[in-house]
């Protein structure tokens, strides 16, 4: 006789491993810059976000702006799919506020944690 009992499987570490999806990123009026980042695996909204502003951070990059600073965010789940969407207004100068992006910190940053910049 041989007994089988249902038992859950273990996690893998692939389980974990973020798969980013892609970021769409838009000019908007003015300096404001709209980014839309999708991602799995992400454990909290948190991750979707720094996956942003990693998007966000490249573009200033390429079009040599140094800064930018968070001005609205909004984030969904659903069926595993994370998707923030996310406006930055970006500046030659460091602007004020509690969130302030340094493109190229922020780039590095990105680099060193493995997540893609656009």
């Amino acid at each position: 006789m041989i007994l089988a009992a249902c038992t859950e499987q273990a996690p893998l570490a692939s389980d974990f491993v973020p798969d980013y999806l892609g970021a769409d990123i838009r000019q908007l009026a003015g300096d404001l810059v709209q980014v839309e980042a999708r991602m799995t695996k992400a454990g909290t909204a948190a991750n979707v976000f720094e996956y942003a502003d990693c998007a966000v951070a490249s573009f200033m990059q390429q079009d040599a702006v140094p800064y930018a600073r968070y001005v609205r965010s909004n984030f969904d789940r659903e069926g595993g799919v994370w998707a923030a969407d996310v406006v930055y207004i970006t500046s030659s100068e460091r602007p004020r506020g509690i969130r302030v992006i340094d493109a190229a910190a922020v780039t590095a940053h990105c680099r060193q944690k493995r997540i893609p910049t656009v």
